[in-house]
C-alpha cells in the first residue's frame, strides 16, 4: 500500500529584469532544496576559477564514494540508480568543466560531490550568505544518510531561488566568463518544468530538484520583446505528475 502524500504546498516567487519581486505566494516558506542546491556549488566552484585558484580543465578522479560528515560514519557510496552513467568510470579522470556539466545539466550527484568536496561546504553556504539568500543552506553531500539522520539537510526557498537564478544571469554571481558557462549550462538542462509551459520562440534557462513528494524548478525566461524575468517555484506533498502540473499552472498564469 502506497505511503499518502503529506500536505501539499506550492510557493513562488517572480522577479523582473532587476531583482525587484512582480508575484509570490509563500515564496519565503521553506522547502528541502533536493538538486536545486546545486546552484551554489556551481558559483562557488567558478567563483575559485575567477580568482584563479581552480582551472575549469584541471582534472579530479572520477568516484561515486564520499566521506560522511558524521565522525565514525566513515564513507557512504551513491545507491547504483543515482550513479552517472555519463560520467568517466570510478579511477578515471574528470575536467572541473565536466563535472560542473554533468551537474547542472543531468544533476549528476556524483559530480556534486566530488566538486563539494573540492571547495567544502563552508564555502558552498558563504555564497548562499554572499548572495543573499540566507534561507538556503547545503549541510551535507548529497547521499549522506548517515548525516541526513542526525539533521543534516538542505533548504532553500522560492525566493531565494528567484534571487539567485537572477544573480547568475545579471552577472552579479560571478566574472564575465563564468557568468556566460552558468548561462550556457542552465540553457542547456535537459530536466526542464518551466520551460514546458513555454512556447518555442522563449529563451529560457533553468535547474530543478527533486524527491518523493519534493518537486521545484527555477529559470530564466525570455519572451521575445519582453525584459527577462526570473521564476522560482517550489512545491511539497505532490506526486510526480502533480507537482509538474502545478509548476507549469503557475508559469502559464505568470509569464
Amino acid at each position: 500500500m502506497s505511503a499518502a502524500a503529506p500536505e501539499a504546498q506550492v510557493a513562488f516567487c517572480l522577479l523582473d529584469s532587476n531583482g525587484e519581486v512582480l508575484a509570490s505566494r509563500k515564496a519565503d516558506r521553506e522547502f528541502y532544496a533536493a538538486s536545486t542546491i546545486k546552484l551554489g556549488v556551481l558559483v562557488a566552484v567558478l567563483r575559485r576559477v575567477d580568482e584563479g585558484s581552480l582551472a575549469l580543465n584541471s582534472t579530479m578522479t572520477s568516484r561515486h564514494v564520499f566521506p560522511s560528515r558524521i565522525e565514525g560514519a566513515g564513507d557512504f557510496a551513491m545507491v547504483p540508480s543515482e550513479i552517472d552513467q555519463g560520467m568517466p568510470a570510478a579511477g578515471e579522470p574528470v575536467t572541473i568543466a565536466e563535472a560542473l556539466r554533468r551537474m547542472v545539466v543531468v544533476s549528476s550527484n556524483e559530480a556534486t560531490n566530488m566538486l563539494v568536496d573540492l571547495v567544502g561546504l563552508e564555502e558552498v553556504n558563504v555564497v548562499f550568505e554572499r548572495l543573499g539568500t540566507p534561507s538556503t543552506l547545503m549541510t551535507r553531500m548529497i547521499g549522506d544518510y548517515a548525516a541526513r539522520e542526525a539533521g543534516f539537510t538542505h533548504t532553500t526557498t522560492a525566493a531565494d531561488l528567484a534571487r539567485i537564478m537572477y544573480l547568475i544571469v545579471s552577472g552579479q554571481a560571478t566574472g564575465v566568463a563564468s557568468t556566460e558557462l552558468m548561462v550556457q549550462l542552465l540553457s542547456a538542462q535537459e530536466y526542464p518544468v518551466i520551460a514546458e509551459a513555454l512556447s518555442e520562440n522563449d529563451a529560457w534557462g533553468s535547474k530543478s530538484g527533486w524527491v518523493d513528494f519534493i518537486h521545484h524548478d527555477v529559470a530564466f525566461i525570455r519572451k521575445p520583446g519582453q525584459p527577462i524575468r526570473f521564476l522560482g517555484v517550489c512545491t511539497s506533498g505532490l506526486w510526480v505528475e502533480q507537482a509538474q502540473e502545478s509548476i507549469r499552472a503557475v508559469t502559464a498564469q505568470l509569464s
